[in-house]
């Protein structure tokens, strides 16, 4: 096949033209394309699934480990492709974010201390792809091993970092989970307390409506500040929801 222009390609994907031929796609890519070219011909190729994964390693053995490729190598589904990006995640010595997403949908077969290490760095963008992967690994753990690997993220001084750690967390009903949410609403910023309150009324059981309402408690008869005010007024009003018959999970405490 004769070389593509670019707007040879821009033209086929605005006719959407583009050949469902992996080897097609793979003599199209070339580095010296626009970013935006090169991504949507590697997604593509990712669509393509078993098609695509022999000419997405073609071209990462061409052309390196490329964002683009290795965002194909995410969403094509392989376990070939799987396997991959673990191997990529061992070897490498400093985290790629590239990878971390990339691996997002795979984050039940990470090992605890391959999660662990991930969110023990202090990038936002790598530890916030390490919740994600742990999102999909928390089924499989306990609370105390799921409140160890979330610890430094809670304690982040990031808000976004924290409200990630703490949408983990909403999905369980452990006692110790809500009592750390606890925390998290009566010390954290005002965001912060938003979203574990939104945690503690999602979760709806007994023990966690008690808990709201000892926070109630907590931020009225504490001489509280404007922030605590704040957080009063969100907690009544979650926990007048629940008392109205809005909704709830199962029984805990």
């Amino acid at each position: 096949m004769a070389t593509l222009s670019e707007k040879e390609i821009r033209d086929r994907f605005n006719q959407k033209n583009i050949p469902k031929d992996p080897l097609w796609i793979e003599q199209a890519y070339s580095k010296s394309l626009p970013y935006e070219i090169r991504h949507l011909l590697c997604e593509r190729l990712g669509f393509l699934a078993e098609k695509g994964w022999a000419s997405i390693k073609s071209l990462i053995k061409k052309h390196g480990r490329q964002p683009e490729l290795i965002y194909a190598v995410g969403i094509c589904h392989q376990i070939e492709a799987r396997d991959f990006l673990l191997n990529q995640l061992d070897e490498q010595k400093d985290l790629d974010i590239n990878i971390l997403k990339a691996l997002a949908c795979w984050g039940a077969v990470l090992t605890n201390s391959q999660l662990e290490l991930i969110l023990k760095s202090k990038s936002q963008a790598i530890r916030i792809a390490g919740l994600e992967l742990l999102n999909f690994k928390s089924h499989l753990l306990n609370e105390t091993e799921l409140l160890e690997l979330v610890n430094e993220s809670l304690k982040d001084f990031r808000d976004e970092v924290v409200i990630k750690g703490i949408k983990v967390l909403q999905r369980r009903n452990e006692d110790a989970v809500i009592d750390r949410l606890k925390q998290l609403a009566l010390n954290g910023s005002y965001p912060i307390a938003e979203q574990a309150l939104i945690a503690l009324g999602s979760i709806g059981t007994k023990y966690s409506s008690r808990q709201i309402s000892e926070l109630i408690t907590c931020l009225l008869y504490t001489s509280p500040s404007p922030r605590d005010r704040q957080k009063w007024g969100l907690a009544g009003g979650w926990l007048k929801k629940k008392r109205g018959g809005g909704g709830g999970g199962g029984g805990g405490g």
